[in-house]
């Protein structure tokens, strides 16, 4: 007896093919755009030193990788004359939906170098704006940079820095005292708090370490003249800090 074969897989229509890889092309091109700054920060994360934000999102790269393999699937597909299977449309679907989900927000703000140094100048104004009080009221502030700390601890209640390694883990404020007010110690990470106190803690001066646009340690400037930003206090006699006396 002989045995018939089945009949061949009949191919799609070219003109369901052709609309149904360009609809669900569509979804891969925004899920890519979309998804395209995590990447990113990955990158810049391995190869600079350091860098600013938060770390890229796990799921939003997945559903990226996801949604690429469900196009690709389709286009192999496509070009032998079939439709891919309702699976690989449902991933891409899916894959959009989540990329569209995590980003309702907006992109992840924090991700620049300028945004985590005017974070740390802003810690740097508050740490000084801390220390003037206490200097007219008293006359003279403590040389120990431990007394120092202790205020940088009140002002960023614990927080660390924006900047993060390579690892993501974020970097902590940290207060670092030196001999000259111009001295700029080699190594210092971002968000390092240059102190100089003079003689009798009766002035001091207070400079930020930020980060470079290309990842490295950089003192805040004021631009465009390029001169370090500095807060400087001093004890001052004249100013009378006592509240004034009801008549």
């Amino acid at each position: 007896m002989k045995t018939s074969t089945p009949p061949a897989a009949s191919g799609s229509p070219f003109s369901l093919r052709l609309v149904h890889g360009i609809l669900f092309g569509g979804f891969t091109a925004i899920c890519v755009v979309v998804g395209s700054p995590e990447f990113e920060q990955l990158l810049r994360a391995q190869r600079q030193v350091f860098h600013a934000g938060p770390p890229p999102r796990v799921e939003v790269m997945l559903a990226v990788l996801a949604a690429l393999l469900g196009m690709g699937v389709i286009l192999v597909q496509a070009l032998r004359g079939r439709s891919a299977r309702l699976p690989w449309s449902v991933l891409i679907l899916g894959a959009l939906g989540l990329v569209l989900w995590r980003d309702r927000a907006g992109p992840v703000p924090g991700r620049t170098a300028d945004s985590a140094n005017l974070k740390i100048l802003q810690t740097a104004r508050a740490l000084h704006g801390l220390q003037i009080p206490e200097l007219q009221n008293r006359g003279a502030l403590e040389e120990d940079v431990e007394a120092w700390r202790v205020a940088l601890q009140k002002v960023t209640h614990g927080e660390p820095t924006p900047v993060r390694t390579r690892s993501f883990e974020p970097l902590a404020y940290h207060i670092q005292k030196v001999d000259k007010p111009d001295t700029l110690p080699e190594g210092v990470p971002p968000g390092t708090l240059l102190l100089y106190v003079m003689e009798g803690g009766i002035a001091y001066e207070l400079q930020a370490i930020g980060i470079s646009p290309e990842g490295e340690p950089w003192r805040l400037q004021l631009l465009p003249a390029g001169e370090p930003v500095v807060f400087r206090g001093a004890f001052n006699p004249e100013i009378d800090t006592r509240p004034p006396q009801m008549p």
